[in-house]
């Protein structure tokens, strides 16, 4: 997974917020058991405090101290239950202390003697590493003051705080697992009305500028996001339209004046019998610049008409190698003129649906291009192959290439990499413009590769057509 992409950063703030708050959750959980457990211990020993001044030591003067501790052990078994218990009397002598527990875990003798009979609840650790939770509870019975100390090993307490601990970060893993996966889930899903948007806008071109994006009614910034993209839509489409309206309106209209004039031009050098041959030389000047502006208009109107939809007015089923090979013998001649090796590899029946004459213009352009830029004795091979559904069409040659800045703008309208040679060559820019155009309207594309000095390869890429 890309760490940079937003799922990844999305899914990965969840996880950690999720981890941090279950360990936090955790933390609490486990600081809760263990003030609760104390506490309860706590309680207990207070309450079995009292419970020994009220019961046992009531008439304490009367009773012996065998007695008392007779009592004790035959009501709460300290060393039975490993507890401790001991009562010091007003002057710290010691009244009873209980027994050694039978699995001898403390000594009930190292256990210090408080200097005062304050009520207190402390944490004391003996010799062998035994923490002892003791309550101190000072109480007064037939006049005279006693505290009885009730104690335990804290052990079985951290037993069970340890498991708690094991089973928390036990179940971490899982944790982990489950909230990376349910947090995956959840950015997908609600990241899912922006691939759709996205989807969709990858497949608005200037040939279906009508459509538009979705729209998800989430009254948030998405859905405000895809009104606004929406409406930059509508604006381009009417920015478009306009541009090529003004296109065909302008070509459309300048044909008539420059057919007017390279008659007018022809006429006068074919009547006038008598012109110098310098003016001559200027009006023949005039009528070749007359020519070009006429190719340009008539490839400008031809991109409008494409643009308009043309291309897909009838369509038809024929077989794009049998188009190849027809239009590549047409053009032998301008091959065999520079010398130049030209192989035809072109598998058949390699149908597709369009319109003959305009797919026949692309083979003528993208030839007519390689012969151009590729010297003398050199090399053009043609195939025409099918791959997934697709048609391809090669044009590979040894050439001139093209420099690797002018390779993002060869398609742009009156764009030449080369203006010097181009224009030498009758070359107005508009070449693969056409060819794309063309291509976008069967449904295909169009690309080139080109490395300066070594050569170009040109493919077109359309959809098979559905044999019958």
């Amino acid at each position: 997974m890309n760490t940079r992409s937003l799922y990844f950063r999305l899914i990965l703030w969840y996880s950690a917020l999720v981890i941090l708050v279950s360990l936090a959750f955790g933390a609490y959980t486990y600081h809760g058991v263990q003030s609760r457990l104390y506490s309860e211990l706590e309680q207990t020993f207070t309450r079995r405090a009292h419970q020994i001044a009220d019961n046992i030591l009531v008439h304490v003067h009367e009773k012996s101290p065998a007695e008392i501790a007779s009592q004790i052990r035959s009501v709460y078994s300290p060393a039975a239950n490993n507890r401790f218990i001991r009562i010091l009397k007003s002057d710290h002598s010691i009244l009873y202390v209980s027994m050694k527990p039978k699995d001898g875990l403390f000594d009930p003798s190292a256990i210090a003697i408080p200097e005062s009979f304050d009520a207190a609840n402390k944490i004391e650790m003996l010799p062998g590493n035994i923490s002892m939770l003791i309550v101190n509870v000072p109480v007064t019975e037939a006049g005279e003051l006693f505290l009885i100390e009730m104690g335990a090993p804290t052990d079985e307490f951290e037993k069970t705080l340890h498991g708690l601990v094991v089973t928390l970060l036990s179940g971490l893993p899982f944790m982990i697992l489950i909230v990376s996966a349910g947090g995956y889930l959840l950015v997908r899903r609600s990241l899912k009305p922006v691939e759709n948007i996205r989807a969709t806008a990858e497949q608005i071109t200037f040939g279906n500028l009508s459509n538009r994006l979705p729209v998800v009614a989430t009254g948030d910034a998405l859905e405000h996001l895809s009104v606004t993209l929406n409406q930059m839509l509508a604006r381009l489409e009417d920015a478009y339209q306009q541009v090529s309206r003004f296109s065909a309106d302008a070509s459309h209209e300048l044909r008539t004046p420059l057919t007017i004039m390279r008659g007018e031009l022809e006429s006068m050098t074919q009547r006038e019998s008598g012109l110098p041959e310098s003016l001559r030389e200027r009006i023949g000047s005039v009528l070749e610049e007359t020519e070009r502006l006429s190719h340009i208009t008539e490839s400008l109107f031809t991109i409008s008409r494409l643009d308009a939809g043309e291309a897909k007015a009838e369509l038809i089923t024929f077989d794009l190698a049998d188009l190849v090979k027809t239009t590549t013998e047409q053009m032998s001649l301008l091959v065999e003129e520079k010398s130049i090796v030209l192989t035809v590899n072109a598998q058949q029946h390699i149908l597709v649906k369009g319109d003959p004459a305009r797919l026949k213009q692309v083979v003528v352009n993208l030839l007519d291009n390689a012969i151009k830029y590729t010297p003398d004795n050199g090399r053009i091979a043609i195939s025409v192959s099918s791959t997934e559904h697709k048609a391809v069409l090669s044009f590979i040659d040894n050439g001139i290439g093209i420099p690797v800045d002018a390779l993002p703008h060869i398609f742009e309208r009156f764009y030449r990499a080369d203006k010097v040679r181009s224009r030498e060559q009758g070359g107005a820019g508009l070449g693969l413009s056409i060819v794309r155009a063309i291509c976008q309207a069967h449904g295909g594309t169009v690309e080139i590769e080109s490395t300066e000095n070594k050569g170009t390869v040109c493919r077109v890429i359309l959809p098979l057509a559905e044999e019958v």
